[in-house]
């Protein structure tokens, strides 16, 4: 009987095995951690702070799981235009705020797991392992292809194929050569309750960090329930609070007052949470190299989460597996690469602004590229800022529903 290891319970693994079902006649998904455990999950340590698909990362999700925008609409789901309903500062000034097609919708973490985790249980093709601490693989006699991933505990489950979704904390990401770019960004979040959320003129607002000169940022996103995150964001040496009365000094810190403003008569939800380990790394070398083993998600690259890449990606990377799968039947580890590649040098290109941001294992040509794209990207949104059309043209390239080179118009010098 065909069979398949996916390593890892976030997003990556639900997605990955869905598709596998497709291929393999049982699908094994082996994760460390319990979905009872209330907060800290070795494997998505920023469980609790915002996360955002993007337009193409919903558009994705569908695909992978019809009807799934449904589901996650009864369940509480936030709809969102992310042109009227979004006020975004960036780095020159707000943008415009015309009605859009590009939408999404906005809920917790938990919620988006549990509703996807529920379209899985329901497969009669794939088992739930929970609380199996991947370790070690055993290997054939050529050292070429996987057999087993061996746990902790001495368990093991046999595959043909195995995919290592573990996550940025991964066991096997430890081992690997990683490319690493460390603006030292943190977040601090809460969960609140606005007693006149409808009178907002916007239901997302977001004070964009750009640096050098402002290392603070922040939002607030509507979730399920009524309620809504409130993020606070730092660069650099710049450390959100974890108390509430530095957390509402923070806020009024922002050079945008929108943020601080809603906050001031909401009411606190639970603790405020801090994260502080977002560096943005990329696995240059891996650890392992099998015919029969596949990284994604952020166990291949794990973006710094200020830039809401990482959820899309992985649902991106998914639809890749599928393919390869349907077309050829084996899997090809060097798209799955080139697939990260530009949200890489978007993110790390932002991050390199940060003063005493520290790299490792980038290459001059790598720091090149990081370092041009940023000016592009400058010059695209400066036009973004201020012309309506330009800021839609951006908004697709954002949210990955169009390329990059989309947005090389715009960064040309207009002529007449």
């Amino acid at each position: 009987m065909s069979s398949a290891v996916v390593i890892g319970g976030g997003i990556a693994g639900l997605s990955a095995a869905n598709v596998l079902s497709q291929h393999f006649e049982r699908v094994l998904l082996v994760d460390r951690d319990g979905q009872d455990v209330a907060h800290e999950r070795q494997g998505v340590p920023q469980v609790d702070h915002l996360h955002v698909l993007m337009r193409r990362g919903w558009l994705a999700l569908g695909e992978l799981f019809p009807g799934i925008d449904e589901d996650l609409i009864r369940a509480g789901a936030v709809e969102i235009d992310w042109g009227k309903n979004s006020y975004w500062v960036g780095r020159f000034g707000a943008f415009p705020r015309p009605p859009s097609d590009i939408t999404s919708r906005l809920c917790s973490r938990r919620l988006l797991e549990k509703t996807v985790r529920a379209r899985l249980v329901s497969n009669p093709r794939i088992e739930l392992v929970e609380r199996f601490e991947a370790e070690t693989f055993r290997w054939d006699s050529s050292r070429r292809r996987i057999l087993a991933v061996k746990a902790r505990d001495g368990r093991e489950v046999e595959a043909s194929l195995f995919v290592d979704a573990s996550g940025r904390n991964g066991p096997f990401r430890s081992q690997a050569v990683l490319e690493k770019v460390d603006a030292r960004s943190s977040y601090s979040t809460c969960v609140v309750r606005l007693p006149h959320a409808e009178r907002l003129p916007f239901r997302q607002a977001y004070v964009q960090v750009c640096a050098p000169h402002f290392l603070r940022g922040g939002g607030i996103n509507p979730i399920e329930d009524g309620l809504h995150l409130a993020m606070l964001i730092g660069a650099g040496r710049e450390l959100p609070p974890g108390d509430r009365e530095g957390f509402l000094e923070y806020a009024r810190s922002l050079r945008d007052p929108c943020v601080a403003q809603v906050l001031s008569d909401a009411e606190f939800v639970g603790p405020i949470r801090c994260f502080r380990r977002m560096a943005g790394t990329r696995v240059l070398r891996p650890a392992f190299q099998a015919d029969n083993l596949v990284m994604m998600g952020d166990a291949l690259c794990s973006f710094n989460p200020i830039y809401g890449q990482g959820m899309t990606v992985s649902l991106l990377s998914t639809l890749e597996l599928g393919r390869q799968l349907a077309r050829e039947g084996r899997t090809s580890q060097e798209r799955f690469n080139a697939l990260v590649m530009g949200p890489w040098l978007t993110a790390a290109g932002e991050d390199l602004r940060v003063p005493g941001c520290t790299l490792e294992n980038v290459s001059v040509a790598r720091r090149l590229a990081m370092t041009l794209n940023t000016a592009v990207g400058d010059r695209v949104m400066l036009r973004a800022t201020f012309d309506p059309d330009a800021h839609q043209r951006t908004m697709r390239v954002l949210h990955m529903v169009d390329p990059p080179s989309a947005l090389l118009p715009l960064a040309l010098p207009r002529v007449g």
